[in-house]
């Protein structure tokens, strides 16, 4: 069978429309994960995010993480007193949004916080985001978890 002009037309304009019909496809069984779900109050809320940042320098070497017995140990230095901190951990996983954790800062002994990260794997970034006599502190710090 001779095919002329016209039918190799035909079939490589549908052969590209199959091939744009299977990507869309693909497309839509994709899993989107954001950081966050609302940008536009999070770009708003970061000139206050700046200045957080900026209140922590000096004291961001002094905040240690340390793994031990499946808890993560938080500690302070000691010039702040554990029962005025008050504020928040998230412990975030970049490849899957199901993998973050958020936790509350409780203190559970002098200058020591402690979370249950049992069963938590991979790299995360710990946000540590907190308030102290009237100061807002926020810092950010990479750490791997068995």
């Amino acid at each position: 069978m001779k095919w002329n002009w016209g039918t190799k037309l035909v079939l490589a304009m549908s052969a590209f429309m199959i091939m744009v019909i299977i990507f869309a496809v693909l497309m839509m069984k994709e899993s989107i994960n954001l950081v966050e779900k609302d940008y536009y109050p999070m770009g708003q809320a970061y000139e206050e995010l700046i200045n957080k940042k900026k209140n922590a320098v000096s004291i961001e070497d002094s905040i240690v993480f340390e793994k031990k017995n499946g808890l993560l140990l938080l500690q302070f230095p000691v010039f702040f007193e554990p029962d005025k901190i008050e504020g928040s951990v998230q412990l975030y996983h970049r490849s899957e949004e199901k993998n973050d954790v958020f936790f509350e800062l409780r203190a559970v002994s002098n200058q020591y916080f402690e979370f249950p990260v049992e069963g938590l794997n991979g790299r995360y970034i710990v946000k540590l985001n907190w308030h102290y006599d009237g100061t807002s502190y926020y810092i950010e710090k990479s750490i791997n978890l068995p």
